[in-house]
């Protein structure tokens, strides 16, 4: 079980799943309760629950797409979307590097990134791999920043929704304003 999903009390996994249970996809359901809609499927795999198919409902695959082609034509909810992976990251850093004082940074976000993922220690290098190329090689090399790594989450985990190929504003800019840059 991972970190993120522990974090949740008997009572929230018993709104999630009873909202779920509704016919709420993971997406409203994550809105709704503050959490962003990879923690709640998360929960959802661990608990044994299922989130209901969209796929199944052609009626509510029409209302989904003009919704989500609405949201994206504003950026609103990418821009929502990733304050509330920093904000949720951040916290997982004060528990980590209060459960692990002297930690080197780059152990402290891989432990971020596994508690996020439940990934493995390998697998969670990847992503800091990954969140190394990407944000801190170019333009100038520069070392691994926390901000880099809530940067490449919270795209990562917005591109793995639906069929979403980009994103329209830029994340990082959301992610900066809530992530010191001293971390």
């Amino acid at each position: 079980m991972t970190k993120s999903t522990t974090l949740f009390s008997a009572e929230f996994g018993q709104e999630i799943r009873k909202r779920v249970d509704g016919g709420e996809s993971p997406e409203d359901v994550a809105e709704q309760l503050g959490r962003t809609p990879a923690t709640i499927r998360a929960w959802l795999n661990v608990s044994g629950s299922r989130a209901p198919e969209n796929g199944s409902n052609p009626i509510k695959r029409a209302w989904a797409s003009g919704v989500n082609a609405l949201e994206s034509l504003f950026g609103w909810r990418e821009g929502r979307h990733a304050a509330e992976v920093s904000r949720e990251l951040l916290k997982l850093y004060w528990i980590v590097t209060a459960s692990h004082p002297g930690l080197p940074r780059r152990e402290i976000y891989r432990h971020i990134v596994m508690a996020r993922t439940g990934a493995d220690a390998d697998d969670a290098e990847k992503v800091l791999v990954r969140a190394e190329e990407s944000f801190a090689a170019w333009p100038a090399e520069r070392d691994l920043t926390f901000s880099d790594v809530v940067h490449y989450l919270a795209v990562s985990e917005y591109l793995a929704v639906g069929d979403r190929t980009a994103t329209r504003i830029h994340m990082g800019h959301v992610v900066s304003r809530l992530i010191p840059q001293n971390l």
